[in-house]
């Protein structure tokens, strides 16, 4: 009786021995490749800046609000940062391929496990948090009716949030991975990724749109009808505990989000761990199982679409085109990573069409939709360049490559079909049925459309790519996406600006034969730099 029960609690020293393990891991191993000097994460601390400025740029505005409408809106940022920093780190870090062979048959209880994992999962997301709030929690004694406890208070609200992203997700992994296998979990895990990353944005996106629907006044006539909305609900602790007006609606609000958060993680770790220690076992046996034999398929080494036959006639591309289509449709990693930080450039576009209604903003509708749609191909490449199997990609190394161009092409050449082309049709649809002005919106369109094969390119330009190459490093991707979407932004902004320019002067086609062919001239000269570039092998 007593080793039953000592056997389904969770034992200290092996969650210690865990904790210690995760934190080197992210400090030393698999993040090796993303540091730079002193041992330090630079990609990571890259992005703990860059939250930290849009913090202060948040913080500003504390002292035209209350309690409630600044807390409100703070959560909801910190709500969007971290949803979107849970979704695509908890594939990584709940069902790890490597660390499943090497924990799964050791005596740790499932429960022991989850516990580690789910700690791992939001000590990453209150650093993300804390850079983000670093500001707006003191910036918040400047809010009306603000206690002189506001930091304090908003502290633990902001944690409170963290662990209730972090539980919602464990436990939406853990209702579900007891009923499917391997290959049916990994297509719900990244397609259920995707739908907590829409629900993610579109919270985010609301609370503006009240605050034009309220003529930007506060949100505390209105907090009784808050309560769908998880912001709201750690904004009623900040504005009950550490605000002036204690209304009656805020309580109500902070005792939900407070109820919200124990109850799902206690359905996490005290009820759902073992189906999660079941669904571990199961997916590693099923990954070391030999393929059936229904499933061997002999394909054709020839590609039938004679559009794709031109498109990819060298033989290296179509190789590293199909590897990529492969894993896009297959792998776990690259489908929980991709597929949820791609809902961002379409979820932004489709709020903006659906505000079409707003004075002054008809002619930005497509502008803003192109250039989303822009960074759609450098994130794709961004993320089909790490994996798992990152060692796997020595092969370059002894490949008879004099360049690694074609490699890159294939991979850009996939991104462009599988994912652009449906975002551009799909945005097309939109813009004619949705933007004001409707089939003239596609004329503004057309000048971004056009720079998007130059700007496609950047990857190769700054550095030798190589995909499935780099170890999923925390916070590499992120940074890595924030500098991309940065230069891309600089350089999609000028097409645009000049486009929205020329619409306004009726010279538009003048102005996208001059494009046209500069643009051209410019994608020979950068694709001859990529080709240029020899491929170094390590020594």
């Amino acid at each position: 009786m007593t080793d039953t029960s000592k056997t389904s609690s969770i034992d200290r020293e092996q969650l210690r021995a865990l904790l210690k393990c995760y934190w080197r891991l992210s400090m030393r191993g698999r993040v090796a490749r993303s540091m730079g000097r002193g041992n330090k994460p630079r990609s990571l601390i890259f992005v703990l800046v860059m939250y930290a400025f849009v913090g202060l740029m948040t913080g500003i505005a504390a002292s035209q609000l209350d309690v409630f409408t600044y807390t409100v809106l703070v959560h909801s940022m910190t709500f969007f940062v971290v949803g979107m920093a849970v979704t695509s780190e908890s594939g990584d870090i709940l069902f790890n391929a490597n660390e499943s062979d090497v924990l799964v048959h050791r005596p740790i209880h499932p429960r022991t496990l989850l516990l580690a994992k789910s700690i791992n999962l939001i000590a990453f997301t209150l650093i993300l948090a804390g850079a983000l709030n670093l500001f707006p929690t003191f910036f918040g004694l400047a809010a009306r009716g603000a206690m002189s406890w506001f930091p304090i208070v908003h502290l633990v609200s902001m944690i409170l949030l963290c662990v209730f992203c972090a539980a919602a997700v464990v436990c939406t992994y853990g209702l579900v991975i007891k009923f499917l296998d391997r290959e049916k979990f990994d297509n719900f895990a990244a397609w259920s990724q995707v739908g907590m990353s829409i629900l993610f944005i579109a919270g985010y996106q609301i609370v503006p749109r009240l605050l034009q629907r309220f003529e930007g006044l506060s949100f505390t006539p209105y907090a009784r009808y808050l309560f769908p909305l998880p912001p709201a609900w750690f904004a009623g602790m900040d504005s009950w505990t550490a605000g002036e007006q204690q209304l009656s609606a805020t309580l109500p609000l902070g005792i939900v989000g407070l109820l919200a958060t124990t109850a799902l993680a206690y359905l996490a770790i005290g009820r759902l761990a073992p189906s999660y220690g079941e669904g571990l076992t199961k997916l590693s046996e099923t990954r070391s199982r030999a393929p059936k034999a229904t499933r061997v398929r002999s394909r054709e080494t020839t590609i039938r679409n004679p559009i794709l036959r031109w498109w990819l006639r060298d033989p290296i591309e179509r190789r590293a085109f199909r590897l990529s289509a492969a894993y896009m449709r297959r792998d776990r990693d690259i489908k929980l990573r991709l597929y949820p930080s791609l809902t961002i450039f379409l979820i932004f576009p489709l709020m903006s069409l659906l505000d079409r209604n707003r004075s002054g903003f008809s002619a930005f509708v497509p502008l803003i939709t192109v250039w989303m749609l822009g960074m759609m191909p450098l994130q794709a490449m961004q993320t089909l360049q790490m994996s798992q199997h990152y060692l796997a990609a020595e092969i370059f190394a002894i490949a008879p490559l004099s360049s690694a161009a074609p490699v890159f092409h294939g991979v850009r050449k996939a991104a462009i079909y599988y994912l652009l082309t449906p975002a551009i049709l799909i945005a097309t649809i939109l813009i004619v049925y949705l933007a004001p002005g409707g089939s003239q919106g596609l004329l503004l369109a057309l000048p971004g459309v056009v720079a998007i094969p130059v700007v496609s390119l950047m990857p190769g330009l700054l550095e030798e790519y190589l995909p499935l190459s780099r170890p999923a490093a925390r916070g590499d991707q992120s940074s890595r996406n924030m500098s991309l979407m940065f230069l891309t932004m600089i350089a999609m902004a000028g097409v645009l600006a000049i486009a929205y320019i020329a619409w306004t002067f009726e010279v538009i086609w003048y102005v996208l034969a001059v494009e046209l062919l500069v643009s051209a001239v410019l994608y020979r000269i950068l694709n001859r730099m990529i080709r240029n570039r020899p491929l170094t092998r390590p020594v």
